[in-house]
């Protein structure tokens, strides 16, 4: 948990947009077994270099170091005073005044999913379960781990773009790390280097850099050698954390995947978790296909029509969940279902699981998002099968969120849905092919991100193409809510802001 002391001003300045491309991980890689993992060295990888050379930094560093340091530094005369008062005894590596700005940025609640969230009363960080020993002072204290928050913070306040400040907490952030890696004597690393190194990951799936293709992949793989040789071998860690890295290293590598469209390169069992349902007599009837995709699901993978009848029946199972009495808690075939799906939102304490009914689905989404194009389909089937799943995604992670809830990848989807239907009516008009699903598509955009700039744009592509509608096609409510009923729909999480974004469009 990281504190920073209070500042009597905070700054203001303009949000951006979630990127929609990023830097890209290599798709042939998979789990290192016990035996490679020690035979792997893992050094921090610099996107000039194999591997980082401490002393190799040249000119753009070094002029980006100069320019970033007079303004952090203490010796900066704008900001000596407040500085000493903040660290009167010299014990930071560097003002906090920045990064107290940076975190109070409308932007920075992006910048945490899937490792932290940043409590915005006190601007604390809060990390799953990760507790490091030092309290509050560690971010700061520890040049590591500042100067990886800082990189992080920086990126998302320049609008996901390398900027001389993101240079420089990189620089010092990869010089760091080497040195705590070469000086670790064979030991397992501190939390604290663990934690810079997650950070990094996501700084490297992030950034809207095309120069950075692989070292996300080396990271990655980097991190988890060194967990198999904690397994291994005798070290610090209790199995209980090494279990917790293990489990953020994983979601760093499903949210990599959503976000390049590369392959996950870590493999772990994913079990069935709505096998036993198919076969409750009670739920199977669930698990069918919405009607609205009937049409244009016959060359989709045979994998994802399932994905599709498994998110319907979750939708169902939501309301039932939220509705019932506690006599109907009682019963058997509801308590077993509640028992296995598992919410986000009953996961407070634990964080984002992995074997839970949301988790098993975005797995299998991002897997079926890495595949390549479905072959013999035109572009424009391509297009909408594409969004189709993004929009799946975006809806299973809107059943359930907790105080976890982030702003990164759901925002992504909802680009990602924006982009390929775009992509997709400047090809063909979307009413010869495909009217329903591109009105549900714009719809499951619109009303589920929380993004006043995604908003704007899903409803100016609604009004843009309204002259291709049939007269009168979304101008009563009940007509709108019964076609997007033919698709993926949880009364619960979707009527009202699907309500709400139809308000909208019809007063543009």
């Amino acid at each position: 948990m990281v504190q920073l002391p209070s500042l009597p001003y905070r700054d203001q300045v303009q949000d951006h947009r979630i990127c929609g491309e990023t830097s890209h991980h290599t798709s042939s890689c998979s789990t290192l077994t016990p035996r490679e993992s020690l035979q792997t060295p893992y050094l921090i990888r610099d996107p000039d270099d194999e591997i980082a050379d401490v002393n190799t930094e040249k000119s753009v560093v070094d002029e980006a170091m100069a320019t970033i340091v007079k303004y952090l530094r203490h010796d900066n005369p704008s900001r000596g005073v407040s500085c000493n008062l903040l660290d009167p005894f010299n014990t930071l590596c560097e003002s906090p005044e920045r990064l107290r700005q940076l975190l109070r940025h409308p932007s920075a609640q992006a910048v945490g999913e899937p490792l932290f969230r940043i409590d915005e009363r006190n601007d604390l960080l809060l990390f799953q379960n990760l507790y490091v020993d030092g309290g509050a002072a560690w971010s700061l204290a520890n040049k590591t781990t500042f100067h990886s928050t800082s990189l992080l913070m920086a990126l998302v306040v320049n609008g996901y773009q390398p900027n001389f400040e993101t240079i420089y907490h990189r620089g010092q952030l990869l010089r760091s790390l080497n040195l705590d890696l070469s000086h670790s004597g064979g030991n397992a690393p501190s939390l604290q280097t663990v934690i810079a190194i997650l950070m990094l990951i996501s700084y490297e799936y992030r950034v809207r850099d095309t120069h950075f293709p692989t070292t996300v992949a080396t990271h990655i793989k980097g991190l988890q050698s060194m967990i198999h040789q904690w397994n291994s071998a005798t070290n610090g860690y209790t199995k209980a954390r090494i279990n917790l890295i293990q489990r953020a290293l994983f979601w760093q590598d499903i949210t990599c995947s959503l976000a390049t469209g590369t392959p996950r390169l870590l493999k772990f069992d994913n079990p069935d978790v709505f096998a036993h349902l198919r076969e409750n007599r009670t739920y199977r009837s669930y698990f069918v296909l919405p009607s609205g995709f009937a049409s244009y699901t016959d060359r989709w993978p045979a994998t994802s029509r399932i994905v599709f009848q498994d998110l319907h029946a979750l939708c169902h199972l939501v309301v039932e969940m939220h509705e019932a009495t506690s006599d109907d808690l009682d019963g058997d075939d509801l308590s077993t279902a509640l028992s296995s799906i598992c919410l986000m939102e009953k996961c407070d304490d634990e964080g984002y699981p992995l074997r839970n009914s949301q988790a098993n689905l975005e797995i299998r989404l991002v897997d079926l998002l890495s595949e390549k194009s479905m072959c013999g389909t035109r572009k424009e089937e391509d297009l909408i099968y594409r969004a189709c799943l993004f929009a799946a995604y975006l809806c299973t992670y809107r059943l359930s969120v907790g105080v976890w809830a982030g702003c990164f990848s759901p925002e992504m989807c909802t680009i990602k849905i924006l982009d390929c239907v775009t992509r997709f009516m400047a090809r063909i008009s979307p009413w010869t092919v495909a009217p329903d699903i591109s009105f549900w598509l714009l719809y499951v955009a619109g009303g589920l991100t929380k993004n006043e700039v995604n908003l704007d744009r899903a409803a100016q592509l609604m009004q843009r193409y309204r002259c291709f509608y049939p007269a009168g096609y979304d101008l009563d409510w009940e007509v709108v809510e019964m076609r997007l009923k033919k698709f993926v729909w949880c009364e619960r999480v979707m009527k009202e802001p699907f309500y709400a974004f139809w308000e909208r469009c019809q007063v543009s």
